[in-house]
């Protein structure tokens, strides 16, 4: 079945661009949105660039819809195809080493979906053209100026700094103002079998650089703080039988400024016992009993890595998913199983700033539309392949109670271990997206509530 996914009239300066996507196909921008010269609001800001001297506001909106003139193809890599060993070299191209050695080693078969077309939200669009030409880099290689919007929308391969600034739309990319889960973090053994992991509620809210400035928590701001998480465990409990740190409760703060040690508090529960403890966040520990980082479960600090930018290339890679639910397996039960597609991404390498860091590098391949992270391939200190990470996302005309979403729905993630031979997977069974939480759930007395 067909769906039509609509989307509602912004205002850009005095004209008003409209859009409508089908699933699964690209959207082309109308006419008068395909050149904005003739846009007040955005010609005054419109600063000739050094590509070809396209306006700043043109190449920015492309960025943003990259498939108005049709999706990306490759020889041979065609919606319907299936990719496996037999055929393996036709994808040579669009898969990095690692993966590519998994589908001509059997271990793995692609199927080709035809390319998504997800433009976020016109507010974040908005705020991209209205403030991105008065941000920068300071000196340490933090942002100045930023307020609301992609920090960079243009990237130039040939500036030193490119990779930096990749990391930085990452961390601000558009994710929705809030997010609830559902969802359970399992390890599986090489054969594919569970052996333990638990199931947890996970809250985040962003208290800062809306791009509708009413939606920011002003006391969060005044701290300094960009967002908040919550994480309550549901299954076992108490979760001390997995490990100590696991604990009933968890609540983190993330603030804005990149330096700023992230807060953390979790409760910890074993029979009648419940205590509230601070713990220190340390994103280079192994997670809990997970063959994981925190990192790699968390986040990280942009400033304990050098980013380079490496390319910006087409790519295969995971497609939306057309459902709610994401399907992983092959060896190690960790690749994802639903159809791939080709999109443009940019190839990030990040090299640990200490020198004893687990991981010797790491590069990332963010989606360029929506930069989002699509896989990750983790390296030793030797240079040894150690860790892959890859994401899936729902396409939010296909998940239930998404066709006002404007963001990919994370509904499943996967980490193949390749020194350990096992896989973890964090599994989503229900998310919401932009359903407001009072500010003070995400406090120490919600947590002893909960913790109770």
């Amino acid at each position: 079945m067909r769906v039509l996914w609509r989307w509602s009239s912004f205002c850009l300066g005095s004209v008003m661009l409209c859009w409508s996507c089908e699933a699964g196909r690209s959207a082309p921008l109308p006419s008068s949105a395909r050149s904005t010269e003739s846009v007040p609001a955005v010609a005054a800001a419109s600063k000739q660039t050094a590509e070809e001297g396209t306006p700043f506001a043109e190449q920015v909106l492309h960025s943003f819809f990259p498939y108005q003139e049709g999706p990306p193809r490759l020889t041979g890599i065609t919606p319907g195809a299936a990719l496996s060993r037999g055929n393996w070299q036709i994808a040579q191209e669009a898969l990095p080493p690692e993966i590519l050695d998994a589908v001509r080693d059997g271990e793995l078969t692609l199927l080709v979906q035809d390319t998504s077309d997800l433009p976020i939200s016109p507010e974040y669009i908005t705020a991209t053209l209205e403030h991105a030409q008065d941000v920068s880099l300071d000196e340490t290689g933090n942002l100045a100026q930023y307020r609301a919007g992609l920090p960079f929308p243009l990237l130039d391969a040939a500036d030193p700094r490119a990779g930096l600034k990749a990391a930085w739309n990452a961390r601000y990319a558009d994710r929705g103002d809030s997010v609830q889960r559902w969802e359970s973090l399992q390890v599986r053994n090489e054969a594919g079998q569970y052996e333990y992991g638990f199931s947890f509620f996970y809250a985040q809210a962003y208290g800062m650089h809306r791009t509708k400035p009413e939606h920011d928590i002003s006391d969060w701001e005044a701290e300094g703080i960009l967002y908040k998480e919550f994480m309550q465990v549901l299954h076992p409990v108490p979760a001390i039988t997995i490990h100590p740190q696991l604990g009933l409760v968890h609540l983190r703060y993330w603030y804005d400024q990149d330096t700023r040690q992230v807060a953390q508090w979790y409760i910890t529960g074993y029979l009648s016992i419940h205590r509230l403890l601070t713990l220190v966040y340390n994103p280079e520990a192994s997670a809990w009993r997970f063959p994981l980082l925190y990192e790699d479960l968390v986040g990280t600090y942009v400033h304990a890595y050098r980013w380079r930018l490496v390319d910006t290339r087409v790519a295969l890679v995971p497609g939306f998913v057309q459902g709610a639910e994401p399907l992983f397996g092959g060896r190690r039960a960790g690749y994802p199983l639903d159809p791939w597609e080709l999109r443009t991404v940019h190839v990030v390498e990040a090299v640990p700033q200490r020198a004893a860091h687990p991981y010797g590098r790491k590069v990332f391949f963010f989606d360029q539309q929506t930069f989002a992270p699509l896989y990750v391939l983790s390296y030793d200190r030797q240079g040894k392949h150690w860790r892959t990470e890859f994401f899936s996302y729902a396409h939010p005309a296909f998940y239930p109670g998404g066709k006002d979403i404007r963001v990919p729905i994370l509904i499943g993630r996967s980490w193949i271990d390749f020194t350990a031979d096992h896989a973890t997977l964090a599994l989503v069974t229900e998310a919401t997206y932009n359903k407001p939480l009072p500010p003070d759930f995400f406090t120490r007395a919600n947590m002893v509530r909960k913790g109770k």
